[in-house]
């Protein structure tokens, strides 16, 4: 079960995802978050994670273990569980939305 989040891309610079999830889906399905949710075809599995101190990012479990970094696009909610979860893992209040990193180099 998790949490749906939504993707935004900037309409002036276009995707740079590189073909990412970011880029193919506007809703992601974050597992590692409360909620009543399943991932679905249309909002794929993702997990919000602290990937160096002090900066979250969203990674689509889609990209495995390769080597992502951010392609341009965030994803947010309304949902104050998303606040509550990026407050555990950063240890202060965050509010905003958060990084999707999705770009795999091939």
């Amino acid at each position: 079960m998790g949490m749906p989040v939504y993707v935004l891309r900037s309409p002036r610079l276009g995707d740079c995802s590189n073909g990412g999830a970011s880029a193919r889906f506007d809703q992601l399905t974050l597992t590692n978050v409360e909620g009543p949710f399943d991932p679905r075809p249309e909002a794929p599995a993702a997990v919000l994670e602290q990937h160096v101190p002090g900066c979250l990012r969203i990674r689509p479990l889609e990209c495995g273990d390769s080597w992502v970094m951010a392609g341009g696009n965030f994803a947010e909610t309304s949902d104050s569980r998303f606040n509550q979860k990026c407050e555990e893992l950063l240890g202060h209040r965050f509010y905003g939305a958060v990084a999707i990193h999705d770009r795999v180099e091939p």
